[in-house]
């Protein structure tokens, strides 16, 4: 595994880190920990969790008891999944209670970093943010960040309440989103990205054209380069799966702090986390652009 500095606190991250959906794993504790176990072995450090639910949180405290919790940063949201448009999400009175629980009652000690989501996360209760700075001053909480997409960045750095900023990065973000990125690092904000691998992708019958795929016991396709110029290398990569190529892509952008993933089973986490020491092919940001440019060029033509 490789790790890149955080910002300027001394810390490190690797640079893949596990997402951990409470939709998933709130009912399945023996795979959140089998899971949470095999990145620690692969070098893993940090971990995100979509909820402040207590008995969630107790079970990953559970398998990350085996570790120095000094070397482990976890972050967590501030609301519940269904909680992102709830006005009152970030009221005093409950964000308390859904704290207490997840530093005190859950026993991961503290928390390296609370994520924020708008409507409501540009502009926190001052009761709310005075409260949230005294667990700060007391080690409880470290870090403040703010979750969004592209029409979000910039309101989020406005704040001046956040020093992270999560969002979505893939192959075919937009130029708009990568010029707020970078707004946002050269106000020494860290950027955490999620969802690197569009789902629009993910079927080789989706991007690849017939006359190009191999057949079902393999041989040659009829037209290799039918596919030329789209998305179709992502599925003709040698020794590279889709997944593993756009999270390589992800990985080369230096202004990620790190790259979330989500995964199903011990060996789809070990094959991602093996990504980070793999060389992406020299061809692959010029494929990307190519298939960028020529997809656009036929949307225009169409329409």
């Amino acid at each position: 595994m490789r790790y890149r500095p955080f910002g300027r606190s001394g810390l490190a991250l690797s640079t893949v880190g596990l997402r951990l959906k409470s939709e998933t794993f709130g009912r399945n504790h023996t795979l959140m920990q089998k899971l949470i176990v095999s990145a620690l072995e692969n070098g893993v450090n940090t971990y995100h969790f979509d909820s402040l639910d207590v008995p969630f949180l107790r079970a990953a405290a559970e398998a990350f008891s085996v570790v120095d919790r000094k070397l482990l940063f976890l972050s967590v949201t501030a609301h519940e999944p269904f909680q992102t448009n709830d006005p009152d999400a970030y009221a005093l009175a409950p964000l308390k209670e859904r704290l207490r629980g997840a530093i005190k009652d859950s026993g991961l000690q503290w928390l390296d970093l609370l994520y924020f989501a708008p409507p409501g996360a540009a502009d926190l209760p001052k009761d709310s943010l005075d409260f949230l700075h005294s667990l700060q001053k007391s080690k409880m909480l470290r870090y403040l960040g703010g979750m969004g997409e592209t029409d979000d960045i910039t309101g989020l750095i406005a704040s001046d309440q956040f020093s992270v900023i999560q969002t979505r990065f893939d192959i075919d973000s937009s130029w708009d989103k990568r010029r707020k990125i970078d707004d946002a690092v050269v106000r020494d904000m860290n950027v955490i990205a999620t969802d690197f691998f569009p789902a629009i992708y993910r079927k080789a019958s989706d991007v690849v054209p017939k006359e190009a795929r191999r057949g079902f016991f393999g041989g040659k396709a009829k037209s290799p380069l039918a596919g030329a110029g789209t998305h179709a290398f992502l599925h003709q990569t040698p020794d590279w799966t889709p997944e593993a190529l756009c999270l390589g892509y992800a990985l080369s952008q230096s202004s990620m702090s790190c790259i979330l993933i989500d995964a199903e089973s011990t060996e789809h986490l070990e094959a991602l986390a093996e990504v980070p020491e793999r060389h992406l092919p020299s061809s692959v940001p010029a494929q990307i652009e190519m298939a960028r440019f020529n997809e656009r060029a036929a949307k225009l033509a169409g329409g």
